[in-house]
């Protein structure tokens, strides 16, 4: 079924459907001075412009506050964002110790970079932007990881590393990006550490034990890893260029105007954005909305439910009793902090255990428990939700049927994940009225090779009874085009809907929506598109959803724009 939009959110999409047809973006050249000042103007602890005195590398303080840094190394100057900057490879610079950091509750590091090859690319494990002696603030490339990571450890010895994927990153290869890493203790989350991307924040990592301070400042490198009192993984891949470092948690306000002002881009102009949808596409909420609430709780549903996610996805369990609860591991430490096996205790020995995730949230959810399906299908029947069951056992099918029955909830709103054929087996002989979807499959749909092979596997899975697929997006990405396209196209013409997760970068998201193939099939074209993605952060794949107007207005808005180039023409 079409998931129509708002009235008001199909009006607020005129504007922008106007400026797409009539306006031409236009782009300040980024200007030194103005970016400059407002780096000042947000109080940074140091300020390194790494511009060139008398034909050397400076490591000039422009803060005022003194910490100059030592130019070394054997690199040459190349063009930077603004002036010069250092080459990679054999530039670098030693950073003083920042002692107005002691103390502090939030720290911002800020660069721009440039890489001049893929990440995977890099010589070692790692290339580091800035690396503050023992790894306390860092931004840097993780090659075994391909993420673009900032690390911050707080006083407690707690250390988060949120990041931006190298699928992100390398398509800017070539171009100055801004890089913004931050500890943001008021974060709406809570306690975050945070990466952003040229304006867009691209992961976040909530945790109650970064409510803690910044070890007193160590001495740093820039472009370099300093950890051991010489420089080591050397940004040898491409440029570094002003950096910043604040005692405090930068704004998105300020972070968006640095880019902004740097790139000489509007960030409305360059944000993520949604070029084409499927019909009836769904965000889904990955144990509900689980990046601002414990995972696979009433509450991270319920808040999921509000915000207008399609569906919540929850995990299923089998107790040791037969009775149908939600949980992602078998073992209940990381969630409750009690060990517990799932399978291995009945439904009573769990009922009392706190899933408020104390590690990330404190006790802020302390009430919440671990869910039977029952309560699970129960809130969301009362809130008009559909929902995705990935089943982690085999043999569950019967007790999510009896759930189901008990609950009077809709089994043509379930789709319930099988990981593999015994699992997807199962549900089909007991969720007959629901949706089975496999996600086991990826290994042999690329084996099959051919076009026509690939056709012929998804033939069999879907003569079992599969009525779609799901994969990590990164499996779907990473073969390129050839194999998407072969994916969505084939899948298209099978009636076999795919869903991709977990989805939580702004501009993935609208990547992966707007992914669309065509491939001749059975002697007719076929277009192929995902029919939905899976994310932490339903709030941010809404809104890039909200923002496409539906063919019909598309269409107005084009015939409008025909009219008024005609009369602009005859006058």
């Amino acid at each position: 079924m079409k998931h129509s939009l708002p009235t008001t959110m199909r009006l607020s999409c005129i504007v922008p459907a106007l400026c797409a047809l009539f306006c031409v973006p236009v782009h300040a050249a980024a200007n030194a001075a103005d970016y400059a000042q407002s780096v000042l103007a947000a109080d940074p602890l140091a300020y390194w412009q790494l511009d060139a005195l008398a034909g050397a590398l400076s490591g000039a303080d422009s803060s005022g506050n003194g910490y100059d840094a030592v130019p070394l190394g054997s690199g040459s100057l190349i063009a930077g964002l603004f002036g010069n900057a250092a080459a990679g490879g054999g530039s670098y610079l030693q950073a003083p110790t920042l002692d107005a950091l002691t103390g502090s509750t939030a720290v911002t590091v800020e660069a721009w970079v440039r890489l001049d090859a893929p990440m995977s690319s890099i010589d070692g494990s790692y290339a580091s932007i800035y690396d503050s002696r023992q790894d306390n603030y860092v931004l840097y490339f993780d090659r075994n990881n391909s993420e673009l990571r900032f690390k911050v450890a707080t006083a407690n010895g707690y250390a988060e590393r949120p990041g931006a994927s190298s699928y992100i990153v390398d398509k800017k290869q070539g171009e100055w990006i801004h890089v913004v890493g931050m500890l943001d203790q008021n974060d709406p989350a809570g306690s975050s550490a945070k990466i952003y991307v040229d304006g867009v924040l691209r992961d976040r990592h909530t945790a109650v034990k970064l409510d803690s301070t910044i070890p007193g400042g160590q001495l740093a490198a820039i472009g370099a890893d300093w950890n051991n009192g010489s420089p080591s993984s050397l940004f040898n891949i491409g440029n570094v260029d002003q950096v910043a470092i604040y005692g405090r948690a930068l704004t998105e306000a300020e972070v968006r105007n640095h880019f902004e002002l740097g790139s000489g881009k509007t960030f409305a102009a360059s944000s993520p954005k949604v070029t084409s949808m499927a019909e009836g596409f769904e965000v889904i909420a990955h144990r509900g909305n689980s990046m601002f609430a414990p995972e696979n709780t009433l509450e991270s549903d319920r808040q999921a439910i509000a915000l207008g996610a399609h569906r919540f996805e929850t995990d299923v369990r089998l107790t040791k009793d037969g009775v149908a609860v939600i949980s992602h591991d078998d073992n209940t430490s990381r969630a409750t902090g009690v060990s517990k096996s799932i399978a291995n205790s009945t439904a009573a020995e769990l009922a009392d255990l706190s899933a408020g995730l104390s590690n990330v949230f404190g006790d802020r959810y302390a009430g919440e428990k671990i869910p039977t399906l029952v309560q699970t299908l129960e809130l969301a029947r009362d809130g008009d939700s559909k929902v995705v069951l990935d089943v982690k056992v085999d043999n569950a099918g019967a007790a999510i049927a009896q759930a189901i029955a008990d609950t009077g909830f809709d089994p043509a709103d379930v789709v319930a994940f099988g990981w593999n054929n015994a699992a997807v087996a199962d549900l089909v002989t007991h969720l007959g009225d629901a949706e089975v979807f496999h996600l086991g499959f990826f290994g042999g749909f690329v084996a099959a090779a051919t076009l026509d092979g690939r056709a012929s596997y998804l033939d069999g899975l879907k003569a079992t009874g599969v009525d779609g697929l799901a994969l990590s997006f990164g499996d779907l990405l990473s073969g390129g085009e050839p194999l998407w396209g072969d994916l969505l196209a084939l899948a298209a013409s099978r009636d076999l809907r795919v869903f991709a997760w977990t989805v939580n970068e702004a501009e993935t998201m609208a990547d992966l929506i707007s992914l669309k193939a065509e491939r001749m099939i059975d002697g007719r074209l076929v277009t192929g598109q995902l029919s939905g993605i899976i994310t932490d952060d339903p709030a941010t794949a809404l809104a890039l959803v909200s923002s496409v107007p539906e063919a019909q207005t598309w269409m107005m808005f084009l015939a409008g724009g025909v009219l008024l180039m005609l009369r602009r023409r005859s006058a």
